[in-house]
């Protein structure tokens, strides 16, 4: 949002006599130690997402009196990481140093990045004035809604700590829960871990008659990169089940931005979203066998990023760590708010991948604000994350935003084979398939025998 705000919230797919198979044959993951590239310094790991190995030489990096670059790239991946505190000591003395002009303010950045994530919106602001001060084009909107959030007391939760709730899917194919807003019982909100803020019509906050954050007037960027012009507005109570939580912020967008044509022609309206600034503060688990969504609120306790973490975050996106034709590493938005699962276009030079033509596809993606793209599709794609692969007949591409360093998005026709738990706190996200517990997977397993699973970093 910040710099310039991530486009893609929704995306789905609409499709006429459309030549994409949309299934995925599920099947454990395999690999081999010498397709995983392994950066040989700080900055080498940054640029092959071997993100695991980045915060765990810390000593070794502190050890041999770091440069600010060193102590930047270091604590850039462990703001990636979750790992702020670190994050925070390594950024901080990489500042002390006193770096060039261009040094200091991406690592003000980084500093104002990982105070937003930890809903410390004061520091967050200083960061961010000290960062454009040194020549990052910031958004004047980012700022005031910054100053406008350091005097809200967000995400107070009360009620259970963990409840269940059902999931609703229908076209298009995207988890959805009734939760409660203010008064109002039964809204239906899409569960979308690709939104970087939670987002609701502007039909909806008058019902509602949401408090306005300020006087604020931002924008978004949909999915062609054309602005969505956006309000803020803070939710004085969200129940999700049992779970309550107050002072939630939302964006407020027109309504004739929140819609899209699915099969038939037929319209879909959005009303709200539940984006990542506020699923940061959950366990959830989405079992698409039962079509259950359990949420469990994290306290501080509980965010400890685990040594095998595969999730982390990229541009205010959750963001999983996995494979490509068994090679590695490569980063995908988890987007559980995306119909479909793509690879971005302009890499498609450094994905392991036959040298053979893409071919057309006629599948266009839909985003927020009503925005459409065509692309390619590629065949026989593997996709790992976790312990388990994933086998497209073809899997579509298309062109990401200027400054997209993801590989693509893993979207619904992938988790929708598995029970996903995306742990915000232990940084991990585990796929348990559907199969698994028919006995479907039991005899692949055990002939598996010496066959290397894949490592956890």
């Amino acid at each position: 949002m910040m710099k310039k705000l991530a486009a893609v919230t929704v995306a789905v797919i609409a499709i006429a006599g459309c030549t994409l198979y949309n299934e995925v044959q599920v099947r454990p993951l395999t690999y081999d130690t010498t397709k995983i590239e392994r950066g040989a310094d700080i900055q080498g790991m940054l640029r092959k997402f071997d993100l695991n190995r980045a915060v765990q030489s810390a000593s070794l990096i502190e050890s041999r009196k770091p440069t600010a670059a060193d102590l930047g790239a270091l604590g850039q991946a462990e703001v990636s990481a979750g790992r702020y505190a670190d994050a925070r000591r390594h950024l901080r003395a990489a500042i002390d140093l006193e770096p060039f002009r261009t040094v200091y303010a991406a690592l003000a950045w980084n500093l104002s990045e990982l105070e937003y994530m930890s809903n410390n919106y004061d520091a967050s602001l200083d960061w961010a004035r000290i960062a454009a001060e040194h020549g990052i084009n910031i958004r004047q909107w980012h700022m005031d809604y910054l100053a406008a959030l350091a005097s809200v007391d967000t995400y107070r939760f009360s009620g259970a700590g963990v409840d269940r709730v059902i999931i609703r899917i229908g076209r298009p194919d995207v988890p959805r829960v009734d939760v409660k807003i203010n008064d109002m019982s039964n809204v239906s909100a899409l569960i979308d871990s690709g939104a970087v803020l939670s987002i609701m019509s502007e039909g909806l906050a008058a019902q509602l008659k949401l408090r306005r954050l300020g006087t604020i007037e931002g924008s978004f960027a949909g999915l062609l990169g054309e602005p969505i012009p956006v309000h803020f507005a803070i939710l004085d109570h969200l129940d999700i089940g049992a779970i309550k939580i107050a002072n939630v912020p939302v964006a407020v967008m027109p309504d004739e931005k929140m819609k899209f044509l699915v099969a038939g022609k037929k319209e879909f309206h959005i009303d709200f979203l539940l984006g990542a600034n506020l699923l940061k503060e959950f366990r959830i688990e989405l079992d698409f066998r039962h079509n259950v969504a359990t949420f469990a609120h994290l306290k501080p306790a509980d965010r400890q990023p685990q040594a095998d973490q595969n999730l982390f975050w990229q541009q205010f996106r959750p963001a999983v760590r996995g494979t490509i034709n068994r090679h590695g590493w490569f980063l995908f938005v988890l987007d559980s708010g995306s119909e479909v699962t793509f690879l971005n276009q302009t890499q498609l030079e450094q994905f392991p991948i036959p040298l053979v033509g893409p071919k057309m596809h006629n599948a266009t993606l839909q985003g927020l604000g009503g925005s459409k793209k065509r692309g390619e599709k590629i065949e026989d794609i593997e996709l790992g994350v976790d312990r388990w692969a994933g086998v497209f007949r073809d899997m579509p591409m298309y062109e990401p935003s200027e400054k997209e360093i993801t590989s693509g998005i893993v979207g619904e026709n992938y988790l929708r084979n598995f029970i996903v738990t995306i742990d915000f706190g232990r940084m991990r996200v585990d796929l348990k398939p559907t199969l698994l517990h028919t006995g479907g997977f039991e005899e692949e397993l055990q002939k598996q025998g010496d066959v290397k699973q894949l490592p956890p970093s």
